[in-house]
């Protein structure tokens, strides 16, 4: 038999308990027989620090079925805040000896966290292409919609440039309306010829 034979923890699988000062703390103990023989006489005797006084501190499961768990209660009393490793010690007559740390923190005291670093993300540049504005021919860039050197207003002229650019790359179908490339001959919904 080995360690593997128990599943040895705090009830509902916590990490640590939580309490405040001078106030008595009482948590559960589960040992779970993973295996499928009977185990007889199973003992769990916690141990601590002189801050925190263990008002229960042995209890004895009796023998374990095979796949079965036992749940015993344990009491402490914490002196001090802060926080304390105490240390759940399981052993059996077929000699059997597994430890459980507890982490029971006392009062406002956290536990030590690392430190959250505000790291901000480096800004990237944005690559903008310069042009010359169509009034006074400064170099200003090419999204702006006003000129910073002659503060003229850009957006009725890019509007206008957008409108010719689409009249020079497109032209309609006479007959059916449809829109085809500048360089078409033929219509290629209705066939028509188109100039």
């Amino acid at each position: 038999m080995s360690a593997t034979d128990f599943h040895f923890s705090l009830k509902g699988n916590v990490d640590s308990l939580y309490t405040t000062l001078n106030k008595r703390k009482e948590f559960y103990i589960t040992v779970q027989n993973l295996t499928d023989n009977y185990i007889p006489q199973v003992k769990v005797k916690l141990s601590g620090p002189p801050e925190v006084k263990l008002l229960v501190k042995i209890e004895f499961y009796g023998g374990i079925a095979k796949r079965n768990s036992k749940n015993r209660l344990f009491t402490v009393l914490p002196k001090a805040d802060g926080i304390f490793t105490l240390t759940a010690t399981l052993t059996t007559k077929k000699g059997h000896m597994i430890e459980l740390p507890i982490t029971l923190q006392v009062g406002g005291i956290q536990e030590a966290t690392k430190p959250i670093s505000l790291v901000s993300k480096p800004v990237e540049e944005k690559s903008t292409v310069k042009v010359n504005c169509p009034f006074c021919g400064d170099k200003i860039d090419e999204d702006a919609k006003f000129c910073p050197h002659c503060g003229s207003d850009l957006t009725e002229v890019k509007k206008e440039a957008v409108e010719n650019q689409e009249e020079k790359t497109s032209k309609q179908c006479h007959n059916c309306g449809r829109d085809l490339p500048i360089e078409a001959k033929f219509c290629a919904k209705c066939g028509e010829k188109v100039e």
